[in-house]
């Protein structure tokens, strides 16, 4: 599956700073108190957001030991399914990392988050835009493959979108501001559009989809993972577990790892 990236060399060094930055700042989360402590204590920041804030955190520093290590084997293996999820792992980041910044997260090191959500969506695009041609129209997937995955990102479109839209009425119909907007601006503004996209392609077999894909089941599954340490960990943080969404989450998790490690297996080169 050796396969060549233009833009390798700047996506390599590129995903090592997101990586050292992004574990920076979630290991500052753990061993400073006054990190995130300070901007609640101004009322900028309310305590229940800490489940989810520590949990991605965790998620952070794999992920960050992952990336390092993709990025040293893709180095001496051009492995399409490597560095494409390289690229799953920056999407990660960058809907991370775009909630502390949409939503205003001005701890001290808040231009760290900056740089972090930055670079990962410029590493995106140049990942992305960085394959040859000839290479992308040589991949094949089998159609199982690719069904099973649109059903499972249709599935998911289907559950958020509707989901909310409706939870933003509320707010639109009293002109006030939600607690999770930026979650909003991040799911409805690109998250979704990009997943419908990816069906859309995937249904007409469009070979740009193949990569596409791989990053939208890795970005899923992390994203998901964190979530669903968060809520887990509310009773810790004074509040009640919803075993309803927890259940629905690691539903979400198997499906998603299964259809990942079936693309992994499953992706060819033709050509």
């Amino acid at each position: 599956m050796i396969m060549e990236n233009k833009h390798a060399r700047s996506l390599l060094i590129i995903s090592i700073i997101v990586s050292i930055l992004s574990a920076y700042c979630a290991i500052r989360g753990f061993i400073d108190e006054n990190l995130y402590n300070s901007v609640i204590s101004t009322g900028a920041f309310k305590p229940a957001y800490m489940a989810g804030t520590i949990s991605q955190d965790i998620i952070t520093i794999a992920s960050s030991v992952i990336m390092i290590i993709l990025a040293a084997v893709y180095n001496k293996r051009k492995d399409v399914r490597i560095i494409t999820s390289i690229l799953g792992l920056l999407s990660f980041y960058f809907y991370a990392y775009g909630t502390y910044v949409i939503s205003a997260l001005y701890t001290s090191i808040y231009p760290v988050y900056m740089v972090v959500f930055t670079l990962s969506a410029f590493g995106i695009i140049m990942g992305v835009s960085g394959f040859f041609k000839e290479d992308v129209n040589g991949l094949y997937l089998p159609k199982w493959v690719r069904i099973a995955s649109s059903a499972f990102l249709t599935l998911i479109v289907c559950i958020f979108v509707p989901m909310w839209t409706i939870s933003m009425i509320p707010h639109t119909q009293s002109h006030t501001v939600p607690d999770f907007y930026a979650i909003f601006i991040l799911d409805l503004c690109i998250v979704m559009p990009f997943f419908i996209a990816v069906i859309y392609m995937l249904i007409r077999n469009h070979k740009t989809a193949y990569i596409l894909l791989g990053i939208a089941l890795l970005k899923t599954i992390t994203l998901i993972i964190s979530v669903t340490i968060g809520e887990m960990t509310f009773p810790s943080h004074g509040f009640e577990i919803d075993m309803t969404m927890i259940g629905v989450y690691s539903g979400v998790i198997i499906i998603s790892s299964l259809l990942f490690v079936s693309y992994c297996l499953k992706l060819r080169k033709t050509i």
